[in-house]
C-alpha cells in the first residue's frame, strides 16, 4: 500500500489552490495550477459530467491523474474544483489497472480537503467493452501513424476510453502520455500538446490550429492498417486491456523514449513469424529486428531457433541450390557465434550437409566465392565440408587442390568429416593440405589431431604426419608406432621415415628402437628398427647388450650401423678394448665385408699396441693377399717393439714368412735392434729372424746394412751371445748373395766391434772382419776402409791383423771367433802368429786346439793346419 499527496483547487477571488500535502517545485506548481482549470470557457448554462485529466510533472517525479467538477457554487461563472492526486512516477509506469487511481482521486469529491490517500493494489480490473469500430480510427491514430496530438468530437464514452488506453500503455509510453476527457481547447504541457483530448463537437471551431490529427468519436471507420484489428482488439474489447502482450521482443519494456515505432516493431515481428512457417524470407526479417534493437537480447534471438531452422529446411527443400545458398549464408550472416545454441549450429550444419550433399560441386563454387570468408561462421562452412565428404569425388579432389590455402584450411578444418575423407583418401591432396598448414603456420585443434592421426598410414600421408608429429609429443609418436605396427605391420616405408625422422628430433628414438625391438622380426619391422640406429655411442651399446636381439639381427643392425660410419665415427664409437672385442665377437669373420668392415675399425682403434696386435692376428687368416700383407706388416711393427712375452719368437717369425718378399728388412732392423729396446725383445726379434726362410730371408739378407747400424748405435753391446750369433750368422750368409751391401755393414759394424771386449761381440768380429779383409787384400781397396784402421804401414793388411789380434787380447771374445775370422779371410796361421807372439798366446792357441771341432767344417781345415805349423815348428 502506498499513501498518494493530493491536491485540491477551486475558485477563491480567482482559480488557485485551496489545500494540499505536499510542496511541489515551481514549474511543477504552475503546471498543476494551470491544468486544473477548465480550458476554454464555457457556453451559458452549459454543464458537463466530472472529468479526469492525466499528465506528467515536468520534473517527471510524479505522475497527475485529476478530477475536475463543474462548481456551481461559485459567485462566478465557469468555475470548477479540481482534486489532482500525485502519482510517484515508478508506481505509475507499473501500475496494472488505472481505474483504481481515478476511483481514488474521485473518493474526496469537489469539497473534502485535500489528504494523503492509500492506493490499494487491488490487480487487474475489468474494463467495460467498447464497440471497436467507435475506437479504430483514434487506435490507428496513436500507435499505427505518425506521432501527433489527437483531439476527439463528441465521443460517446471519452472516460472509458482514456481508462482501457492508459491500461493498456506500456510503461514508457504511459509515462510521457498526457489525456484529457474534455476540454473546451487545446491543452499544452509547455510548448506540447497533450497527446489526447475530448472536446464537444460545438468546440471544434475552436481547434483550429491544432498541429495534429482530428478525430470524429461518433463515426464507425473501416480498418486501414493490417494491425489495426489486433490493436483494437487489445485496448477496447479485451476485458483486461494491454498492449504488453504484443511485447514478444521486449522492445516495449525496453523503450525509454514512449514511442509507438515500439508497438510497431513488435507488430510487424508478430507478423513475420506468422509468416515464417511458409516464407523462409520472414525469419531474417526477424533476425534483422532482433539484430537491429539498441540493446540487443540473446535470449530472443535464441528464442527464434525453432523458426530458424525450420526455414532453413524449407529453403533447402525448396528453393534452386544456389538460391538456398544465399538464403543459409544470410541467415548465418545476420548471426554471431553467441547467438545461437549448439544444437541451432548443429542443425544448421546439417541443413547445409544436406543442401551440399545433392550437389557437391556447386556447393564448393558457391563456398569459395561467398562462404569462405571471415564473416561467415564455422556451422555454415562445417556443413559444406560434411555435405562434400558424402558426394567425395575426383572432381571434388581436383577443386579442392586448387584453393587457396586459406580457403582449404578453411573448409577442411572447419569439417571434420571432409577431413576425414582427404585423409582417407590418401591421395596428393593430403600433401597439399600439409603444405597448406605450413604455409599457413597453422595446427589442428587436439580434437582434430586425435581424429586424424589414426588415419595416418600409408605413404601419401607422410607430408601431413611429419608436419604434425614435428609439434607433436613423445606419447604420440609411441602410440602411432604401435598403432601402424597392429594396422598394417609398419607397411609404409615413408611413415616409417617419417617416425624415424620425428623420433631423432623429439629425442625418442631409444624409446622408439626398444618397442620395434620387441616386435616380430619382418622385412619392415627390421628397416624400422635400422632406421632408429644413429651413429651414437648408446646407438653402439644398446645393439651390443640388447636383450630383444637374437644374434642374426645383432650382427645385421651392427654391420649396418658402423659400416656408414665415417673414419672418425669409428673411431669415436669404439675406443675401448672391451667394446671392439664384442664387436669382433659379434660380426661374421668369415664373411669378406665383415673382415673389411673390422679391417677399418681396426685403424682407427686407439688402444695398447699389444690389443691392436692381438685383433691383428684374429683377422690375418680372412684377409685377402694384399690387405694380409699390409696387416701382417703392422703386426710386426707393433711385434718388433713388444716385450717377448707379449709375443712369441715363432708367431713372429710366422708373420715375417707370410710377408716373404713384401718384407721391409731395413724397417725389421731399425725397429727389432734400436737403441732402447730391451734385451730380451731385441733376443727375441733376432730368433725369429733365424726362423725365417724364403722370400722373408732374402728381404733381410738385402737390409745387413741396418742391422749393422742398429747394432753400432746400441751404444755397449748388451745382446747375448746366442743374439749376436745369430746376427753373425745373418751377415755372414749375406755374403752370397748381398756381398756390396755386406761390405756397407762390415765398414759401419767393424769399428765399433773392435772397441766392445763384451763377449757377444766376436760372433759378429767373425762375420765382418773377413769381409773388410779381403777388401784391403784386394789391389785397389775403396778409400772408405780408412775409417776403420789407421793405416801406418804399407801393408794395410797387417794394420788389419794386429788390430783385430790387439782388440782380442782386450776383450772377453771367443778365441773359436778369432779363428773362424782368421780363416775366412784366407791368412790364417798370419793371424794366429800374431796371437802366439802376445802374452799368453800360447794357452789360447792350445785352448783353440782342444775346440777345434767346433770351428765350422768349412774353415777347420785351414785352423788346424795353421796351430799345427806354430805349436810344432816351435
Amino acid at each position: 500500500m502506498e499513501a498518494l499527496d493530493e491536491q485540491l483547487h477551486g475558485y477563491r477571488q480567482g482559480h488557485q489552490l485551496l489545500s494540499s500535502t505536499i510542496r511541489l517545485e515551481k514549474d511543477d506548481q504552475d503546471l498543476v495550477d494551470r491544468l486544473s482549470d477548465i480550458a476554454g470557457p464555457l457556453g451559458p448554462n452549459e454543464r458537463f459530467v466530472p472529468y479526469i485529466t492525466c499528465y506528467p510533472l515536468p520534473s517527471r517525479s510524479h505522475y497527475v491523474v485529476a478530477r475536475t467538477w463543474q462548481d456551481l457554487d461559485a459567485p462566478r461563472a465557469g468555475c470548477v474544483r479540481t482534486r489532482s492526486l500525485l502519482v510517484p512516477m515508478p508506481i505509475w509506469e507499473e501500475l496494472e489497472s488505472v481505474i483504481g487511481l481515478v476511483d481514488l482521486v474521485s473518493q474526496g469529491g469537489r469539497s473534502e480537503p485535500a489528504k494523503k490517500r492509500v492506493l490499494v493494489d487491488v490487480g487487474l480490473v475489468s474494463l467495460a467493452e467498447i464497440d471497436p469500430r467507435q475506437g479504430i480510427e483514434l487506435v490507428e491514430a496513436l500507435f499505427l501513424e505518425d506521432r501527433a496530438p489527437i483531439v476527439v468530437f463528441d465521443a460517446e464514452f471519452p472516460e472509458l476510453l482514456t481508462l482501457r488506453i492508459l491500461t493498456a500503455l506500456w510503461p514508457s509510453f504511459r509515462r510521457n502520455f498526457a489525456v484529457s476527457t474534455f476540454c473546451r481547447s487545446p491543452r499544452t504541457l509547455g510548448r506540447r500538446s497533450f497527446d489526447l483530448v475530448f472536446s464537444p463537437k460545438d468546440a471544434r471551431s475552436r481547434f483550429g490550429d491544432w498541429p495534429g490529427r482530428r478525430v470524429d468519436g461518433r463515426k464507425r471507420e473501416p480498418v486501414r492498417h493490417p494491425w489495426s484489428k489486433s490493436i483494437v482488439e487489445r485496448v477496447l474489447v479485451a476485458p483486461y486491456p494491454s498492449l504488453k502482450m504484443l511485447d514478444a521482443i521486449g522492445e516495449m519494456s525496453s523503450d525509454g523514449n514512449g514511442s509507438e515505432t515500439a508497438l510497431r516493431v513488435s507488430l510487424l515481428w508478430e507478423d513475420l513469424k506468422r509468416k515464417s512457417s511458409t516464407s523462409p524470407n520472414a525469419a531474417l526479417g526477424l533476425l534483422d529486428i532482433a539484430n537491429t534493437r539498441s540493446e540487443r537480447n540473446i535470449n530472443i534471438i535464441r528464442s527464434l531457433e525453432p523458426v530458424l531452422l525450420n526455414s532453413a529446411r524449407m529453403a533447402v527443400e525448396q528453393m534452386a541450390a544456389s538460391e538456398a545458398w544465399r538464403f543459409l549464408r544470410a541467415l548465418v550472416s545476420k548471426l554471431d557465434n553467441e547467438s545461437f545454441s549448439t544444437e541451432f549450429a548443429h542443425s544448421i550444419s546439417q541443413s547445409a550437409t544436406r543442401l551440399a550433399s545433392i550437389e557437391p560441386e556447386e556447393a564448393l563454387s558457391f563456398a569459395e566465392s561467398h562462404l569462405l570468408e571471415p564473416s561467415v561462421s564455422d556451422p555454415l562452412i562445417e556443413g559444406v565440408g560434411a555435405g562434400i565428404a558424402i558426394s567425395f569425388s575426383q572432381q571434388i579432389v581436383d577443386k579442392l587442390s586448387k584453393l587457396e590455402d586459406s580457403n582449404l584450411l578453411k573448409l577442411t578444418l572447419n569439417s571434420p568429416q571432409l577431413l576425414r575423407k582427404v585423409v582417407q583418401t590418401g591421395s596428393a591432396l593430403t600433401a597439399r593440405l600439409a603444405t597448406a598448414l605450413s604455409n599457413i603456420g597453422c595446427s589442428l585443434s587436439p580434437s582434430l589431431r586425435k581424429m586424424v592421426l589414426p588415419l595416418l598410414v600409408l605413404d601419401a600421408h607422410a607430408p601431413l604426419a611429419r608436419l604434425l608429429f614435428s609439434q607433436g609429443t613423445a606419447t604420440e609418436l609411441k602410440e602411432h608406432l604401435m598403432h601402424l605396427s597392429r594396422t598394417n605391420g609398419l607397411e609404409s616405408e615413408e611413415m616409417r621415415g617419417v617416425l624415424i625422422e620425428c623420433a631423432f628430433k623429439l629425442g625418442v628414438t631409444e624409446n622408439l628402437r626398444q618397442l620395434v625391438s620387441e616386435m616380430r622380426s619382418s622385412k619392415q619391422v627390421d628397416s624400422m628398427l635400422e632406421g632408429l640406429i644413429g651413429q651414437e655411442v648408446s646407438d653402439l651399446e644398446w645393439i651390443l647388450t640388447s636383450n630383444n636381439l637374437d644374434r642374426d639381427r645383432r650382427q645385421a643392425l651392427l654391420y649396418l650401423m658402423l659400416s656408414k660410419a665415417s673414419h672418425s665415427d669409428l673411431k669415436r664409437l669404439i675406443s675401448s678394448v672391451d667394446q671392439a672385442k664384442h664387436v669382433f665377437a659379434i660380426l661374421d669373420i668369415k664373411s669378406p665385408s665383415h673382415v673389411k668392415l673390422l679391417s677399418s675399425i681396426l685403424r682407427e682403434l686407439e688402444v695398447p699396441a699389444v690389443e691392436v696386435l692381438r685383433f691383428i692376428l684374429v683377422l690375418l687368416p680372412y684377409l685377402n693377399s694384399s690387405d694380409g700383407v699390409e696387416w701382417a706388416q703392422k703386426a710386426i711393427d707393433i711385434s718388433l717393439n713388444l716385450s717377448a712375452s707379449d709375443i712369441s719368437s715363432k708367431k713372429l717369425a710366422q708373420l715375417l714368412t707370410k710377408v716373404a718378399d713384401d718384407l721391409s728388412g731395413s724397417r725389421v732392423f731399425a725397429i727389432g735392434l734400436r737403441p732402447g729396446l730391451s734385451v730380451k725383445s731385441a733376443a727375441r726379434n733376432v730368433e725369429a729372424l733365424k726362423q725365417c726362410k724364403g722370400g722373408a730371408r732374402r728381404r733381410l739378407l738385402e737390409a745387413v746394412d741396418e742391422m749393422a747400424t742398429q747394432i753400432s748405435r746400441r751404444g755397449s753391446l748388451d745382446l747375448s751371445l746366442e743374439t749376436s750369433e745369430t746376427l753373425a750368422e745373418i751377415l755372414w750368409e749375406s755374403d752370397q748373395s748381398h756381398r756390396k751391401v755386406l761390405i756397407k755393414a762390415s765398414v759401419k759394424l767393424l769399428p765399433y766391434l773392435l772397441n766392445q771386449p763384451n763377449v757377444s761381440a766376436s760372433p759378429l768380429i767373425a762375420a765382418v772382419f773377413p769381409v773388410v779383409y779381403r777388401e784391403l787384400a784386394a789391389e785397389n781397396s775403396p778409400d772408405f776402409l780408412s775409417i776403420v784402421f789407421r793405416f801406418g804401414d804399407w801393408d794395410k793388411c797387417k794394420t788389419a791383423r794386429r788390430s783385430l789380434v790387439q782388440a782380442f787380447m782386450r776383450s772377453n771374445w771367443r778365441i773359436l771367433d778369432l779363428a773362424i775370422a782368421a780363416a775366412r779371410s784366407a791368412d790364417t796361421t798370419r793371424i794366429l802368429e800374431i796371437v802366439a807372439k802376445e802374452p799368453n798366446g800360447y794357452k789360447f792357441l792350445e785352448s783353440l786346439n782342444s775346440e777345434i771341432e767346433m770351428v765350422p767344417p768349412k774353415n777347420k781345415n785351414a785352423v788346424k793346419h795353421a796351430l799345427f805349423d806354430i805349436l810344432h815348428n816351435d
